[in-house]
């Protein structure tokens, strides 16, 4: 099992807690050599050239101008050239249900957001399976990045114990929710 997640472990993110979770596991950021937005020539031919060595893919890392989803697409096309039957799992968020007509996303950017994490989901279910790869999204609700006012919500050991659980399951996960519990 060759993992390459997005993000950087040194933050508090979920590429922090897979660094615990999978000691084997190597990162894609700009602190290890990627950007991950393809904004620079060079950049998205860099990441296709590297995830080929990889059969499991965390897309974790938020990136605007749907960027998550960008590598979602890439890897997939990589991996289906290659041959490779690996396992691309996406982080979602529960902000994927408020859309553009909630209160909460008059905000422009929170409702970008929002579409942009509905999108990898919707093509991430659209991908799952085909030319043998799987695709999992992974709805996580109030991650605790450690902010004050964070602190009850969604541990992120808890998101890579998900994440290793769906990566052993034997059936195909194309989508799971996981939310702190908040009773």
């Amino acid at each position: 099992m060759n993992i390459l997640c997005s993000g950087n472990p040194a933050h508090n993110t979920v590429a922090s807690a897979v660094k615990k979770y999978f000691t084997e596991a190597a990162f894609a950021s700009r602190k290890t050599g990627y950007d991950l937005r393809f904004w620079d020539p060079g950049s998205e031919a860099y990441f296709r050239k590297h995830i080929i060595n990889y059969n499991i893919f965390i897309n974790s890392s938020y990136i605007c101008n749907g960027g998550q989803l960008a590598l979602l697409e890439t890897t997939h096309e990589e991996w289906s050239a290659a041959g490779i039957r690996g396992h691309i799992i996406n982080i979602g968020s529960t902000a994927e249900y408020i859309g553009v007509n909630d209160s909460q996303a008059k905000n422009k950017i929170y409702a970008s957001y929002s579409i942009q994490k509905r999108a990898l989901r919707d093509r991430s279910l659209q991908l799952n399976g085909v030319n043998g790869i799987k695709t999992t999204h992974i709805i996580a609700g109030g991650i605790n990045d450690g902010l004050p006012g964070h602190e009850n919500w969604l541990d992120l050991t808890h998101i890579a114990r998900t994440i290793s659980w769906v990566i052993d399951h034997p059936c195909l996960i194309p989508l799971i929710e996981i939310q702190a519990n908040y009773i």
